[in-house]
């Protein structure tokens, strides 16, 4: 176990000794090639108590949610909170947050309890998280088309799903979402379910009930649960909004679907179908090389638009296409491939809130653009 440690804190330095804007998972890629059975070692030695948070949506949210609240009855933690959700990711903190022995640096809570992490887990690898980690908890969110040249189809998902609850620890706790039908599947001798029905654009308010439902599992106080909610900040393109050139701009992660409609309902909801609009459609690994996910996305809610969308990345021409069958004029579909021109003409329109809509890898690139022209 130690040399597969040692190589991967070694890779893990050299990545920021050469400042690498990508690879935070790769550390934890290498160790595993190593040692397969290095995360359950870890997991072992150190009795690890984990929370795995899976779901086609809301995986980030959630789990930053109840990291608040924990930090609100300052219980320390263990998160993936800056890596991949694969295990590549998980290795990697595990890594970065042990010694050469795997010892975790995690304080405990209390001289006699169990160190805890939290893990955002990518729904394709479930089984096999669930195998290395046998956690204390698993929520599941939701599922919902997403990546079809990963995973394949909903039952498949699915059934890989059913057989990681068959080997989870006898004592483990399940907890699903009421709301999500294809969740109603899954059989457990004891599931905790949570959720009430949400009118599309408030999907936020599933993955608050969904973070209550875990703090509630951990038993944290209510008051911990309030605090945390207070002071909750989302992710970077999750819904996150700040000020540039004094206009409020939100970003919104979209991915697949479901998660599309639910932000354009939204905006739709807050009367901002007219405010600027930018959509950043890419087609690398962590995106999905298969967008025609957009085609099941109701983007016919902007067919009454009046203001120009600017659409971009590797795959606008696509985007543009499927908007002109959604019913929106093409005088005001724009399309700019290149994100940072993408960003000048979308910053230069008329309007105070201004929403983004990239997919994953674009976000990132956005991201750069967006620190870049505001912090030079």
């Amino acid at each position: 176990m130690s040399s597969s440690i040692i190589i991967g804190k070694i890779i893990s330095r050299l990545l920021r000794f050469l400042s690498s804007k990508g690879g935070t998972a790769l550390p934890g890629l290498i160790a595993l090639k190593l040692n397969p059975n290095l995360i359950n070692q870890i997991v072992k030695k150190n009795r690890l108590e984990s929370v795995i948070i899976t779901g086609t949506n809301g995986k980030t949210t959630t789990s930053r949610l109840l990291g608040s609240m924990l930090q609100a009855q300052n219980i320390p933690f263990l998160h993936n909170r800056s890596g991949s959700n694969l295990l590549r990711g998980i290795a990697t903190a595990l890594i970065n947050q042990s010694d050469i022995s795997g010892r975790l640096k995690v304080k405990l809570a209390r001289p006699d309890s169990a160190r805890l992490a939290i893990w955002e887990i990518d729904e394709a690898v479930v089984f096999t998280a669930v195998k290395q980690l046998q956690p204390k908890i698993i929520l599941f969110n939701n599922l919902s088309r997403d990546q079809l040249d990963r995973y394949g189809e909903l039952d498949t998902i699915l059934k890989s799903w059913q057989e990681s609850l068959s080997i989870l620890p006898a004592d483990a706790q399940v907890i699903i979402n009421r709301t999500d039908q294809h969740l109603k599947q899954l059989h457990f001798p004891q599931i905790t379910y949570f959720g009430q029905p949400l009118s599309l654009g408030q999907y936020l308010q599933a993955n608050i009930l969904a973070a209550q439902a875990l703090a509630q599992a951990l038993k944290l106080k209510p008051s911990s649960i309030n605090q945390g909610l207070q002071s909750f900040r989302p992710a970077f393109g999750r819904g996150e909004t700040f000020t540039f050139d004094q206009k409020q701009i939100k970003i919104s992660l979209v991915k697949n679907p479901a998660g599309l409609t639910a932000v354009l309902n939204q905006l739709q909801d807050n009367h901002q179908l007219n405010q600027p609009l930018l959509i950043a459609l890419n087609d690398l690994i962590a995106d999905g090389t298969d967008v025609s996910w957009i085609w099941d996305a109701d983007l016919e809610i902007l067919k009454d638009r009046r203001t120009l969308i600017i659409v971009s990345g590797l795959r606008s021409a696509d985007l543009a296409l499927r908007l002109k069958y959604a019913g929106v004029n093409q005088k005001f579909i724009r399309i700019q491939p290149r994100l940072n021109q993408a960003w000048q003409k979308f910053i230069a329109q008329p309007g105070q809130n201004c929403n983004v809509l990239p997919t994953y890898t674009a976000m990132l690139k956005l991201r750069q653009i967006i620190f870049k022209q505001k912090f030079d």
